[in-house]
């Protein structure tokens, strides 16, 4: 279930809402570890992130959308423990089903 080819195919179904471009290719993935007990979702998105206060309000919606599906399309295809963790700061957890 962990294939490499899998889970970039999986993560290529999400698309940002905003731009419509697929995760993957918006470089917003940096990685995963996919085993059976949890797999887990690198991402970042400081550089997408704006700086004003109302802004960043309207992106973690959108961020937040991103993240829902991410962990549906995994679970769809029988991932059952999926976290979406910050790249930068692997303690932060965004998601976590």
């Amino acid at each position: 279930m962990n294939d490499r080819a899998t889970v970039i195919a999986t993560l290529k179904r999400v698309r940002d809402p905003e731009t419509g471009v697929d995760i993957v290719t918006e470089r917003l993935v940096y990685g995963y570890t996919a085993n059976e007990l949890v797999t887990e979702i690198w991402m970042s998105f400081t550089s997408n992130t704006p700086v004003c206060f109302f802004c960043k309000a309207i992106a973690w919606t959108l961020i937040e959308k991103i993240f829902n599906r991410i962990v549906e399309e995994l679970q769809e295809e029988g991932y059952k423990n999926v976290r979406v963790v910050d790249a930068l700061n692997p303690r932060i957890y965004y998601r976590s089903m």
